[in-house]
């Protein structure tokens, strides 16, 4: 009887050790902020702040975050105790506040120069992360993996029963896109969006998961489109890399 309520104990104690979520809100020196990138580095999971900039994520103490988006300077914190009690406020800082429509069309080149400090800011957080507890980072070899398989497996991570959801982004308009837009180029999808060529088709995929608006084709909203292709390629990066690893191990 004693050992049924040691073990009765322990799973509740467990449980409570491995499901607590935190819940926050982001906000800027303004208002609530949407669209924010957070990740959960130690654990690997990945989720976004919503129309009302709340966010809610899986993690222990000592777990760490990082908070991303085109528009702010990215942050990261390390969990504490008092994160699961209640609802926890995170402040992002602007590095951008207005953006010239003349100077996004004539020069969409400075853009990029933004995407590109975007990712060297992530790599920066994941370096100082990987010093912290190289335990948890196996680096995959660079040949020898098997693609197919690798594919398989990563289309089997994101994708669900397909839903025709009408007037969002199909795959060939991405394929499209990124083949003959003077903006949205192959190059940026491989040097600054990082996607590897060789997973240019399944991210295309991944993306139509994402129903995505037809409407962000419009010229003056390509920059949200950008931002959406920031955030989701994070999210499918991760998903390759867990898909190589396990193929590798």
């Amino acid at each position: 009887m004693l050992k049924r309520l040691y073990l009765i104990v322990f799973i509740c104690f467990s449980s409570f050790s491995y499901a607590q979520e935190v819940n926050g809100i982001v906000y800027d020196a303004e208002a609530r902020v949407k669209g924010v990138k957070v990740l959960n580095i130690s654990k690997k999971i990945l989720t976004a702040t919503n129309d009302q900039g709340e966010f809610t994520l899986k993690a222990n103490v000592n777990d760490t975050l990082t908070f991303q988006s085109v528009f702010y300077k990215p942050i990261m914190v390390i969990v504490k105790p008092d994160y699961f009690e209640g609802t926890y406020v995170f402040e992002l800082q602007k590095i951008i506040n207005e953006l010239d429509p003349v100077n996004i069309k004539d020069k969409p080149k400075a853009k990029l120069f933004g995407e590109k400090a975007f990712n060297a800011n992530l790599k920066e957080v994941i370096a100082i992360d990987k010093k912290k507890e190289p335990q948890k980072y196996n680096a995959a070899p660079k040949y020898g993996l098997d693609f197919i398989q690798v594919a398989k497996l990563i289309g089997k991570l994101f994708k669900k029963k397909k839903k025709n959801i009408p007037n969002t982004l199909k795959y060939n308009q991405y394929k499209l896109l990124f083949s003959e837009n003077n903006f949205f180029t192959k190059k940026m999808l491989t040097e600054d969006l990082k996607v590897p060529e060789k997973y240019h088709s399944l991210f295309y995929e991944f993306l139509e998961e994402k129903a995505i608006p037809e409407s962000k084709l419009n010229y003056n909203m390509r920059l949200q489109l950008l931002n959406d292709f920031t955030m989701h390629s994070q999210e499918f990066l991760l998903i390759v890399e867990m898909a190589e690893e396990k193929v590798k191990d």
